[in-house]
């Protein structure tokens, strides 16, 4: 058994409970116990004992949304619309990303990920022309010691390019083998939920299989929607329908599946969101960063619609840091509703913990610092300027902190980052080998054109 004490432990229990000298014991990938520390150091002789004072125990954060493919491409698409983006960078240098270039790309983002306090990630990987391409991100997933939760995720139309299609049976059948081999895999640490790409890029056949996949199976579902006004445009025109209204059409809302986006939604769409227990996956960066659009979040939330966060993926925000996508989440909502408490610090740190876990259906296993749960926490020091005075920790932790605060992280109970120091990763390494495959991509992608900026002089 390991004795974490003296930590100022936030729980984000039912409760809130907030332990100001607090201990937590854990066995094996268990959390056994949670409260102060004068009481839980008295109990027993531990195996380990960790001396948390000057630092405060939360939750590991929930990446409720990434493409973890596209950290290969950071930078690479700076202001572009979102049909540019794609269009330009995105799908050219996607159609090289295979085995290899998916786990370098997954083992440069679990460094990122890791050392910025995420402990669970959300993955959309649509980059199928090489059908184990997914397989290097679930492999890469499984030796960094990250939860990952894999989203595999299928397109059958335009106008993403036709290398990227795949028939609705070829995109079930796939579905299945990565579900077979990775959904509840033995470390403990890995799901895998279906995912129909957007609402014009699968078709409603594509949409209803991938339903049928994940109920036979009982595995959640993913989907991007709503992200552009463009995409709603399309699916009225097409289906004279919303996009909501398009999905509750299918039959396929519900509390199995997480929207990613929801810029472009009304009233009555978040009504349904709400009546169906679908949830969402707030995106503040990304919708910033590609000028989608800010979505209706107060609403949602006023509505009872689960909510979580997410940076999007590398090559759209441009980092994984959950802290920044904490405080631009709140900051955004309160600038665009004109009210300094549409969002509170607070609710983004439930949105990032507890209701992501909830939204992805693992809200008894992750999410909060309590008794049976998987022992999935962060450390963070309080003893940074940024997070002085310490009078208001939780405060701190949205409007102050960037990634650089959290010193420890441990994982499903191993403790995979340690006063600052990777304990199963070799960082340099994998960097050096990011570095050598995103230079190879450029190569065959012939993409070079994508490196050049403001034409500055450079000395």
């Amino acid at each position: 058994m390991i004795l974490i004490k003296h930590g100022y432990v936030v729980t984000m229990n039912k409760e809130r409970a907030i332990y100001q000298d607090g201990a937590l014991v854990l066995q094996g990938d268990r959390i056994v116990k949670v409260g102060k520390t004068a009481e839980l150091e008295q109990e027993r002789e531990y195996d380990r004992v960790i001396d948390a004072k000057g630092k405060l125990i939360m939750p590991g954060l929930i990446n409720g949304h990434t493409h973890i493919f596209q950290t290969l491409f950071r930078g690479l698409g700076d202001d572009r619309p979102l049909s540019e983006w794609l269009g330009e960078c995105v799908f050219p240098l996607s159609m090289h990303v295979g085995y290899e270039e998916s786990h370098a790309a997954m083992k440069l983002s679990a460094v990122e990920m890791i050392q910025t306090g995420t402990t669970t990630f959300v993955d959309s990987h649509f980059i199928h022309h090489d059908k184990k391409a997914i397989d290097g991100i679930a492999n890469a997933a499984l030796e960094s010691g990250m939860r990952a939760v894999l989203g595999r995720t299928a397109i059958d139309q335009g106008p993403a390019p036709e290398r990227l299609h795949e028939t609705v049976e070829e995109a079930a059948k796939e579905a299945v083998r990565v579900i077979e081999l990775y959904h509840d895999h033995p470390s403990g640490r890995m799901k895998v939920r279906v995912e129909p790409l957007n609402e014009t890029v699968a078709s409603p056949e594509m949409i209803k299989a991938m339903f049928e996949v994940s109920k036979h199976y009982r595995v959640g579902m993913n989907m991007h929607l709503a992200e552009t006004v463009q995409r709603v445009k399309s699916v009225q025109d097409r289906y004279q329908m919303r996009s909501v209204e398009y999905l509750h059409d299918l039959g396929v809302l519900g509390p199995h599946l997480l929207l990613a986006h929801c810029v472009w939604i009304n009233q009555k769409e978040i009504h349904l969101l709400a009546e169906t227990e679908t949830n969402v996956a707030h995106n503040a960066v990304s919708n910033q960063y590609l000028a989608d659009g800010v979505a209706p979040v107060p609403a949602m939330l006023a509505n009872r619609v689960t909510v979580t966060i997410g940076p999007d993926g590398a090559a759209s925000n441009n980092n994984l840091d959950m802290f920044e996508v904490m405080k631009s989440a709140a900051l955004l909502h309160k600038v665009n509703t004109l009210s300094t408490t549409a969002l509170t610090a607070d609710k983004v740190l439930e949105m990032a913990t507890i209701d992501a876990a909830k939204a992805i259906g693992l809200e008894d296993e992750i999410g909060s610092l309590e008794a049976g749960k998987k022992a999935d926490l962060i450390m963070v020091s309080l003893d940074e300027p940024e997070m002085i005075p310490a009078f208001s920790p939780l405060s701190h932790l949205v409007y102050s902190a960037k990634g650089n605060v959290v010193t420890d992280v441990i994982i499903n109970g191993d403790i995979v980052y340690e006063n600052r120091l990777f304990t199963i990763l070799d960082k340099e390494k994998i960097i050096n080998k990011g570095n050598e495959v995103i230079f190879s991509l450029l190569d065959r992608s012939n993409a070079w054109e994508l490196t050049k900026k403001p034409d500055w002089p450079v000395y």
